[in-house]
């Protein structure tokens, strides 16, 4: 009875522990999938931010906008800020105390950014202690503190500070702490260390110094005595604070050097009995950043010292507060996400244990491991391509195959850099080793764009050894990475969400339409919308496509009754008698049926030469007339004319269109071209390319191009006069604004090159030819389909060839 019963009880403790085994991994991937919907879901927040903004632009301070406010903002008037009695309850008990030292004139900016940002992630209160008569526009809690000025160093308001927190706060909190106002503190990790320490016994905080070369004997400190360095911040016990905070009239009256954070440790080491803390570790948790002189933490924000700092100094912008702010929530996000990959891929291997169809498997593609076999093409066309990197990027999808890094590819690969030698040196302390990173050696990458970005790269390493024998080697690591896509998420953008609903014509971006024309917005953005458009085109024969681009002309103008005006500057010298007459007649056919007024013909004398046709056209306009400088190959929509008003600002802005170049139709349609019908507007790899090279579509005003100086109108022929011109723009103070505008196509037409060209322009009328042929793939195909070519034995040829 007694076996049978402990059999019983055996049996019963297995079923027992696999119940719980079932149970345990159930509740796991229930609560997984509740922490990823409350991490991931944008939910309002006190201050009407979304966490998931930062991470689709960091760069962007996600802060509430009301357009209305902006538009006729006030200054609001100075008070004396929050009301301390309900910020700080008497009877409340928090974590830390943050005494931020700062200055009258810093109130509204360093002050507010502070309270704005960081903030908000301290377990306990922040404090902004000021001069006497202290005021702000903002609702930030400040201390006025009496008898007190803003002279610097800050000896006086800093001792004072510590005897406000102790008279008022000394039993609502564990930890206090004396900052700068231009200090960036991270509160969650400040909680985190401090956990660790005991606050009942004294502690005196912070990067332990000595004073520079010259100071060295003037401090008046003992041989083994330091302080505590005022900028990245000082943390005081309670009991700390007990101890000093009594006798801040004696340590006042016993100053012996300017600086304050000096005199601070002074007197902790004289009442409390303590010196700065000594460890090592210290100068990275409050981190005091030497490598920027003007600080603000612009270039070395990605710094891995910044990751495991408690707090960063100095922050001397205000803006970028809210900047690492950003960042760091950003990080912050990049983690979850890592750790929600991580738990997908184990929900995966549990589905492949429990036997799920494998269907079901791969339809979870955050589940699967990396692999660069994830994708498996079908046939030779569906391959993706590797790009090679190096110190450039070598590209078969650009015209230029090598190209310098862009700057969000450099910037992906400093972040992936950065997190894998943070995986690399998790346990570098316990290991005894680190590994720093000294430069790219090369490498590929391409895109999937079913799961992600691929990269395969050569890195040159720097291993440290600490423990044992001290050793310092480079080594040479292959690494493969990928960056495994997301889930797709709806986020609604916060500057456009509390915007109300305004049915216009034309929709021009809101930033320009709401925020930069002022206060009188709507008249300005009225009168701009309907500003006469001049179109400047030159001519010389072609008369097909001049009738193709007068059609197209009276589309989008004529019998919209668009405000435009058509000025056709005509070579007469190389078009014969007869072409001339129909090109006048069918302009005159125009002028009958529109008016005289919206189309002119103007006369040129002599070779075709385009600078000196786009001067003479513009001459006959306004200094105030807005100019669009357009080839008789270019087809329009409509909706250009809006961009064309909406980015020309006169004094400010040129607009540069990228316009799309279309192929031979006899290489798109594989030389079928009388059945074959091509879309003018499918801007697809194998119907034509970007001009990202061209310059000869522009918009400008008069004024503008006078004060640059114009055209060179000793430029024959084809050619150089735009990127003169271009040129011109860029070196002056007017904004050059270059955007691909899919209301513009040049149409595909036979370029002929004539050698009487210089040699500069014949090689840009040669680059221009080769590069309208076809796509590469096209090409290719062409060539692969001719064994004639495709096969042939090329000779070593060194004679020269004439062009």
């Amino acid at each position: 009875m007694i076996v049978l019963m402990d059999m019983a009880r055996r049996t019963n403790l297995r079923i027992n522990n696999f119940a719980g085994i079932v149970f345990g991994l159930c509740f796991g991937i229930l609560l997984s999938s509740w922490f990823r919907k409350i991490i991931l879901e944008c939910t309002s927040s006190a201050r009407g931010s979304c966490c998931l903004n930062y991470h689709v632009n960091i760069n962007i301070n996600h802060l509430p906008v009301n357009i209305e406010k902006s538009l006729n903002q006030q200054t609001p008037a100075k008070t004396a800020g929050l009301d301390l009695n309900k910020y700080i309850d008497p009877s409340g008990k928090w974590f830390v105390l943050i005494g931020v030292i700062t200055a009258k004139k810093f109130l509204d900016s360093r002050a507010v950014a502070a309270f704005e940002t960081w903030a908000s992630s301290v377990n306990g209160k922040v404090l902004f202690f000021s001069s006497e008569g202290s005021l702000t526009s903002y609702n930030i809690p400040v201390v006025s503190l009496k008898d007190v000025d803003d002279s610097y160093p800050p000896q006086k308001k800093s001792l004072e500070m510590l005897g406000y927190m102790y008279r008022n706060h000394y039993k609502n909190f564990e930890w206090f702490m004396r900052v700068d106002d231009d200090i960036f503190v991270k509160g969650d990790r400040l909680e985190k260390f401090l956990r660790s320490i005991n606050s009942s016994r004294p502690h005196y905080i912070g990067q332990a110094g000595f004073g520079t070369k010259e100071e060295i004997g003037q401090l008046h400190l003992d041989t083994h005595d330091n302080y505590c360095m005022g900028g990245p911040g000082i943390v005081f016990s309670r009991e700390t604070l007990r101890l000093v905070a009594p006798n801040i009239d004696d340590c006042l009256n016993n100053l012996l050097t300017t600086h304050e954070d000096v005199e601070v440790g002074r007197c902790v080491k004289k009442f409390a009995g303590i010196a700065c803390t000594w460890a090592f570790e210290m100068q990275h948790l409050f981190y005091q950043n030497y490598k920027e002189y003007t600080g603000s933490f612009r270039t070395t924000l990605k710094d891995k010292a910044v990751r495991k700092a408690l707090t960063l100094h100095s922050v001397k912008e205000s803006r970028q507060q809210y900047r690492i702010q950003n960042y760091l929530h950003a990080v912050h996000i990049q983690d979850l996400q890592h750790k929600e990959l991580q738990l997908q891929r184990e929900i995966t291997d549990m589905d492949q244990l429990f036997g799920m169809q494998q269907s079901k498997i791969n339809q979870n593609k955050q589940g699967l491991m990396p692999s660069i076999s994830k994708y498996i093409p079908e046939n030779r066309h569906d391959v993706i391509a590797w790009e090679f990197i190096s110190k450039s990027v070598v590209s078969h999808r650009n015209m230029n195959p090598r190209h310098s890094f862009l700057l969000p590819t450099k910037y992906a690969l400093e972040d992936m850099i950065v997190q894998v030698l943070q995986m690399v040196n998790k346990n570098a302390r316990q290991k005894g080793r680190t590994i720093d990173y000294k430069d790219l050696w090369y490498g590929y990458q391409r895109v999937n764009p079913l799961y992600g970005a691929d990269y395969v790269l050569d890195l040159l390493l720097t291993y440290r050894k600490h423990k044992g024998r001290k050793l310092t080697v480079p080594v040479r690591r292959h690494t493969y990475l990928q960056q495994a896509f997301d889930e797709i998420d709806l986020i609604e953008d916060p500057f456009t969400s509390s915007l109300p609903h305004t049915d216009i014509k034309y929709n021009s971006p809101f930033l320009f339409r709401e925020l930069g024309m002022g206060s009188n917005s709507e008249s300005v953005n009225s009168n701009k919308l309907y500003e006469t458009v001049h179109f400047i085109l030159p001519l010389s024969g072609r008369l097909q496509i001049f009738q193709r681009f007068l059609s197209n002309y009276e589309d989008i103008c004529l019998k919209t009754k668009e405000k435009s005006q058509l000025h056709v500057v005509l070579f007469n010298n190389e078009t014969d008698t007869a072409t001339v007459d129909k090109l006048i007649d069918m302009i005159g056919s125009y002028q009958k049926k529109y008016g005289g007024s919206n189309i002119e013909i103007i006369y040129a004398d002599g070779p075709f030469a385009r600078a000196r046709a786009l001067d003479l056209g513009a001459s006959q306009c306004g200094p105030d007339s807005l100019l669009f400088f357009v080839d008789v190959d270019i087809v329009l929509s409509r909706d250009i004319l809006t961009r064309l008003r909406l980015n020309t600002k006169q004094g400010v802005q040129v607009y540069y269109p990228i316009v799309f170049s279309q192929y031979d139709p006899e290489v798109i349609c594989g030389g079928h071209t009388k059945n074959c019908h091509i879309d003018w507007q499918n801007f697809t790899g194998n119907m034509g390319y970007w001009r990202s090279f061209g310059y000869g579509i522009a918009s400008m005003y008069g004024s503008d191009l006078k004060a640059v100086g114009g055209f060179d109108t000793t430029i024959q022929g084809w050619g150089k006069e735009d990127v003169d011109l271009y040129s011109k723009f860029s070196q002056s103070n007017i904004t050059v604004f270059r955007s691909i505008d899919t209301g513009m196509v040049h149409a595909f037409h036979p370029v002929f090159c004539d050698s009487n060209l210089i040699d500069a322009q014949y090689q840009m009328c040669i680059g221009s030819k080769a590069s309208s042929y076809g796509s590469v793939r096209q090409l290719a195909n062409i060539i692969q389909k001719r064994p004639e070519i495709y096969n042939r034995k090329v000779k070593n040829d060194t004679s020269k060839k004439k062009r």
